[in-house]
Parts: C-alpha cells; sequence; structure tokens
C-alpha cells in the first residue's frame, strides 16, 4: 500500500475510533424512547433521534407537477345562474352530463404533518458516540418485513 493509501487508512481509524454502529430494538416508543442492544436497555436520557422518526414531524412541501392525464365523470350537471350579463340579460341555466377530459400543470404547497413513528420492536440503526446513542434511521430485514417502495 502508499503511503498516501497507508496515512488516510489511519485518518479514518483515528476519525472512527470509538464509534460503532449497532442493530438496536425499540422497547419504548417516543417521546420516551428506549432502545434494547445486546440485553441492555439504554435510557432516554442517553439517546439522541433522529428528528422525522418521532411523532409530529413537520415539513412544508412545493410540488410542481404535470398532470399527464384528468378525466371528471359528471353524471349530472345542474347550474341555476343568477347573475346576468352587461346588458342586463339574464345567464341560462346550465344543465348536461358527460366527461371532461384535459392535461396541464398543476402547484400545490403547504405543510405535512408525519404522525408514524417508532414502534416497540421496530430495529434501528444506531450510531454510538461514547455514552450517547444516536438513532439514524429504522431498518427491516429483506426481503422478509420490508414493503415494496416503502
Amino acid at each position: 500500500m502508499s503511503e498516501l493509501g497507508s496515512l488516510v487508512g489511519e485518518m479514518i481509524a483515528q476519525a472512527t475510533k470509538g464509534t460503532s454502529i449497532i442493530k438496536a430494538s425499540v422497547v419504548t416508543p417516543p417521546p420516551n424512547l428506549t432502545i434494547e442492544f445486546d440485553g441492555q436497555v439504554i435510557p432516554s436520557k442517553q439517546i439522541y433521534c433522529s428528528n422525522y422518526l418521532l411523532p409530529h414531524y413537520h415539513r412544508d412541501y412545493k410540488i410542481d407537477g404535470i398532470i399527464d392525464e384528468i378525466e371528471i365523470d359528471v353524471s349530472n350537471y345542474n347550474y341555476d345562474n343568477t347573475t346576468s350579463d352587461t346588458m342586463g340579460h339574464g345567464i341560462p341555466k346550465l344543465k348536461g352530463s358527460g366527461k371532461y377530459k384535459g392535461s396541464g400543470t398543476y402547484k400545490s404547497h403547504k405543510d405535512i404533518w408525519f404522525e408514524d413513528t417508532l414502534k416497540k420492536g421496530d430495529e434501528v440503526l444506531v450510531v454510538v458516540l461514547g455514552v450517547y446513542y444516536v438513532v439514524v434511521t429504522k431498518i427491516v430485514k429483506m426481503p422478509s418485513g420490508a414493503i415494496e417502495g416503502v
């Protein structure tokens, strides 16, 4: 191995010294999260948790998109318009049925609240930093516990 390769290897070893990545199980879900690893229950005061795993996780969102196809089937439409045109003539009552088809673009924005959270028995990936345990993400064993697209 080159001198540079050895130096980089040493730097990585020093940077990760005392840091472990473990798999743990949720014993008590948030807000008083406890996890179990190797038969030992880790108390909440020693746990940090990724905020997206907590209940009531909030994000603002903005979506710009394309509507490839839309079809609205109107089985019965009946609208009695009470306005008139500029000449004072009444606008006739609208009646009909049929389908509206089209395509186009849309924009949407708002906020989204994620209410799902960790549950008892969930498996989590944890980084151990000294006396603290950082719950990074929920994990599942492939393929038995995995759901397509999740």
